[in-house]
């Protein structure tokens, strides 16, 4: 059964209470119950609920009194109404006042009406609490603060503030692409900030956390009677960056048909509201994320080639924190600074046992990660974080990916950097060890003794 939600049933019958909650979580769904409204209400004081089925006639407070008491807690939850024959006209009243729907006693879960009406409700209450929190996220952008400083000494990352600082200026779209957690809306608003729209909105929005359905509206906004419930003029999300930069972070959740519309707006710097005649200029820098191969998308046909082409203009790459770990120092001793701040002065460090431990572990989760696991870490410790404040997941793994062991450390280093150096330059020459070894100023021979000391093959780069 698709659409699964949580669901609130309210009867002061409870063999009904019983039967429809074993029906329905037999279906997959997540089900409260309670035999009175009093008691439904101090449950959805503490509880967040896609469905409410409420009878109409219960004592103490009528299914219509109750309805309007959920109101004014929240309004979108779905309520829907069960009645018997003789209040049908009551149940319709409700409607007028907010229920969804109403359904009539006895329920027949064989009806396929009744798992339409359950289904749907539910998919209204989620979409209209995704509208909810796209509000939240839009009005946020007012009070934006300035950019964090992005702390790195990584040679990749590096580059990548460089490509920023050059491209900042320009209003050409940018891609940044990126683990989940590596930062990429942090560098979003370092190129916003660094730029001249830097006084004006900086708009992020989560392509995931939009529901395919209503997408196109919120991004280009609608007239008043464009469509069923478009009671108002709405302004799109794109027309509230005017001026400014507009993050699209996950951007390979956007759909086809929407990304055909971006594609024109970009091209034109136009927005036309749906149910509008007239377009809008409006003035908007693109900066788009993701996590996903947009490359092999496109070839799957999962997102149009000439976006593509048009987001990579500009392109980040953002190393994952596993391929940048000379970085997690600096990290830690920044979020224990922040942590600090915000909760007063506690903690003064972390052991070289603890950081080691930080350092060999992978994070799938990146930054993100690293930076919830000092979080949890600052609740346990006492002067300085140490192993016994850290996740069991961090300090079950086998040291065997770093020492602090100087010369050891050292040895390591030296050998990445002279078996990649080694394959640049014989990549470079096409195998040819003796114009190799005039390009790296050294004798032919000292050359080959290299190469054999790190077993690098010179036939592998004849081609």
């Amino acid at each position: 059964m698709a659409g699964k939600g949580k669901i609130l049933i309210v009867d002061d019958e409870e063999e009904i209470l019983e039967l429809f909650k074993d029906i329905l979580e037999e279906e997959g769904y997540t089900v409260f119950t309670a035999n009175n409204p009093q008691l439904a209400l101090d449950i959805l004081r503490n509880e967040d609920f896609d469905l409410i089925l409420s009878d109409m006639r219960m004592p103490n407070l009528s299914g219509e009194e109750f309805l309007e008491i959920v109101r004014k807690i929240n309004d979108y939850t779905t309520f829907v109404i069960m009645t018997a024959y003789g209040t049908i006209e009551n149940a319709v009243s409700c409607t007028k006042k907010g229920a969804y729907d109403y359904l009539t006693k006895p329920i027949d879960f064989n009806d396929p009406k009744i798992w339409s009406v359950i289904e749907e409700g539910i998919k209204l209450a989620q979409i209209k609490k995704e509208n909810k929190k796209l509000e939240k996220d839009l009005e946020s952008v007012k009070g934006d603060s300035p950019v964090e400083y992005i702390i790195t000494r990584n040679p990749k990352m590096k580059e990548v503030l460089k490509t920023i600082n050059k491209a900042a200026s320009f209003d050409f779209p940018v891609l940044i692409i990126g683990e989940s957690g590596t930062g990429k809306e942090l560098i979003a608003r370092a190129l916003h900030q660094l730029s001249p729209r830097r006084d004006k909105p900086f708009v992020a929005i989560n392509c995931a956390n939009i529901h395919p359905d209503i997408m196109e509206a919120e991004f280009f906004g609608y007239k008043k009677g464009a469509f069923t419930g478009a009671d108002k003029d709405k302004e799109g999300i794109i027309e509230k960056a005017d001026g400014g930069t507009l993050f699209l972070d996950e951007i390979g959740e956007m759909p086809l048909e929407v990304q055909s519309k971006l594609l024109r707006f970009l091209q034109e710097q136009e927005v036309r509201k749906i149910g509008d005649s007239k377009a809008k200029k409006v003035d908007v820098r693109i900066v788009a994320a993701t996590n996903k191969d947009l490359k092999r998308m496109v070839e799957e046909g999962k997102f149009r080639e000439d976006l593509y082409y048009r987001l990579e203009i500009v392109k980040l790459d953002i190393p994952p924190l596993r391929e940048r770990k000379e970085d997690i120092p600096l990290l830690v001793e920044h979020f224990i600074k922040k942590y600090n701040r915000e909760y007063g002065e506690k903690v003064k460090g972390i052991t070289p046992e603890a950081l080691e431990f930080l350092i060999n572990y992978d994070w799938e989760g990146n930054i993100r990660q690293l930076e919830n696991v000092i979080k949890r870490a600052f609740v346990f410790a006492d002067e300085y974080i140490d192993v016994k404040d850290l996740p069991d997941y961090i300090t079950s793994i086998k040291k065997e990916n770093f020492s602090f062991d100087y010369r050891k450390l050292k040895q390591t280093k030296l050998d990445e950097f002279m078996k990649g150096y080694l394959t640049i330059l014989l990549t470079t020459t096409k195998g040819n060890v003796s114009q190799a070894a005039r390009l790296a100023n050294m004798e032919r021979q000292s050359l080959q003794k290299l190469l054999k000391k790190y077993n690098v093959n010179p036939e592998e780069f004849r081609h």
